[in-house]
């Protein structure tokens, strides 16, 4: 069972959902990008190309949320923060999009294997460990990759993990240490939704 902090968090998510959708819709935003948008198709088997019909995928996570399957809620994370990144594009500047491409992330997976070494995730952290580290928020260290600004960003990696031999056993994420810096009830929903898909948790002191 998810404790209270990160029920929140999903709770904050959805709605953080329901608005990118409601301002992608009054931009005039039809399709999402990509089309269909992956890490959907991935866990529920739906391909999602429109704005409309993630709308609609959106609500259908929201009620069939089960807060006692730890599982389900951290699919329904990783979806909706693919239902964020796919339908904002339109009226959010590039700047607050996830800032890699797979070529990047293929060297970060080339070197991780080499070093036979973890991946770090930080999560808006102060301090960088040593290591391959993946930075979502705002002024990036600069030994460490830029993913993104806002925690949405993590997507576009989780697609890529996904489908990684080496970040991926076809069951549970591997070689991925996530760690939590600033303590938002998102973050944190993101962070444990991560722990239940076997990434090591940390929590910076």
């Amino acid at each position: 069972m998810m404790d209270k902090y990160t029920v929140q968090g999903v709770k904050k998510l959805l709605a953080l959902t329901r608005t990118k959708i409601r301002l992608a819709e009054e931009a005039g935003t039809m399709h999402t990008k990509p089309r269909p948008l992956p890490l959907v198709e991935f866990f529920s088997k739906r391909k999602i190309e429109t704005v409309a019909d993630a709308k609609n995928h959106a609500l259908e996570l929201k009620d069939s949320a089960d807060f006692s399957d730890e599982r389900r809620i951290a699919e329904t994370v990783f979806q909706l923060l693919d239902v964020i990144e796919g339908v904002k594009y339109g009226f959010e500047p590039k700047e607050s999009c996830a800032l890699v491409d797979d070529r990047k992330l293929n060297e970060v997976e080339v070197t991780a294997k080499q070093d036979s070494s973890s991946l770090n995730i930080l999560l808006m952290t102060k301090n960088i460990p040593d290591g391959i580290n993946l930075f979502v928020g705002e002024n990036p260290p600069v030994n460490a990759v830029h993913l993104g600004v806002v925690p949405s960003s993590l997507a576009f990696f989780l697609n890529f993990a996904f489908h990684s031999d080496y970040f991926f056993d076809g069951k549970n994420l591997k070689n991925i240490n996530s760690v939590l810096g600033n303590r938002t009830l998102l973050l944190k929903a993101i962070h444990d939704s991560l722990g239940v898909f076997g990434v090591e948790l940390k929590t910076e002191r």
